[in-house]
């Protein structure tokens, strides 16, 4: 049976360098939740819609995920190999969850970082730099939230 020691190193190790990323954040305005969220006793991702801003070869790509249960399904993307992904959340701890995203076509493995706004700063496993952000939104539509 192979040891999965160094998986798991690797993944603590990850999520260490991943708090730094929360450090210094402030709120967005464009927030579409009212109430701040409390990362270190999130058990789960809140149920709602995300709207994604993810970097596939050096471009912006905006997609549309709708969590339920902990699980998320891209509902609208204008990148077809992207539509249907899904996955399902595990709680690494303190806001912060992995997830695997799949479909037929493509397939991703994100650390999500929750921020008090709601919000959260997605890093790619490996992550290659790449500045990512899911901001809750109200429906499935793919227009960025006004700022106020």
């Amino acid at each position: 049976m192979k040891s999965t020691r160094p998986f798991l190193i690797g993944l603590m190790l990850c999520g260490a360098s991943l708090s730094d990323a929360c450090l210094g954040q402030t709120r967005s305005a464009s927030n579409a939740r009212a109430t701040e969220v409390n990362v270190v006793e999130m058990k789960s991702v809140p149920d709602g819609h995300f709207l994604l801003n993810l970097q596939l070869e050096n471009q912006n790509r905006l997609l549309n995920v709708e969590v339920k249960n902990n699980e998320a399904k891209c509902v609208n993307s204008r990148e077809a190999r992207l539509k249907g992904l899904q996955g399902k959340f595990r709680l690494i701890g303190n806001g912060v969850f992995l997830i695997f995203f799949q479909n037929e076509n493509h397939r991703a493995s994100q650390f999500w970082v929750f921020r008090t706004d709601g919000s959260a700063t997605i890093k790619e496993v490996p992550d290659r730099g790449e500045k990512q952000t899911a901001v809750p939104v109200e429906n499935d539509s793919l227009e960025t939230p006004k700022k106020n």
